[in-house]
């Protein structure tokens, strides 16, 4: 699968998610082609898309207020328009704090590259 492609299925992850209803993250990231091309897939790539579809910010916004995990990335959208992601628990051994962006963009295609690693990282072991 072309990267292009692969980047659009990802940004369109939480739309699918909610629509098909019984599948995972997993399988759906997995289906996505990003196992093969993860590490091709920066946040740059993701931004690009995102700005063609700025309706994918409000859904991963959703996405990350539903997690129901006992640790994660979040992404939340302050009232002085900044938004903000980080890990919970935070973690003094991994030094991850919680990050502040004035650019929705920007935010929202941080959170998607941390949070879909994190399901690669749980599943392949590379």
């Amino acid at each position: 699968m072309e990267k292009m492609q692969v980047v659009k299925n990802i940004i369109f992850l939480p739309k699918r998610f909610y629509t098909e209803r019984d599948v995972s993250m997993y399988s759906l990231l997995k289906e996505s082609g990003y196992f093969e091309l993860h590490n091709q897939i920066s946040e740059t790539d993701i931004i690009g898309d995102i700005i063609q579809h700025p309706e994918c910010i409000d859904q991963w916004l959703i996405l990350s207020a539903d997690k129901r995990c006992s640790s994660g990335w979040y992404f939340e959208q302050m009232n002085n328009d900044k938004y903000i992601i980080g890990y919970y628990p935070p973690s003094s051994q991994e030094n991850l704090k919680t990050m502040e962006y004035l650019n929705k963009f920007e935010a929202c295609a941080a959170f998607i590259k941390r949070e879909i690693e994190d399901i690669r990282k749980l599943f392949c072991h590379d």
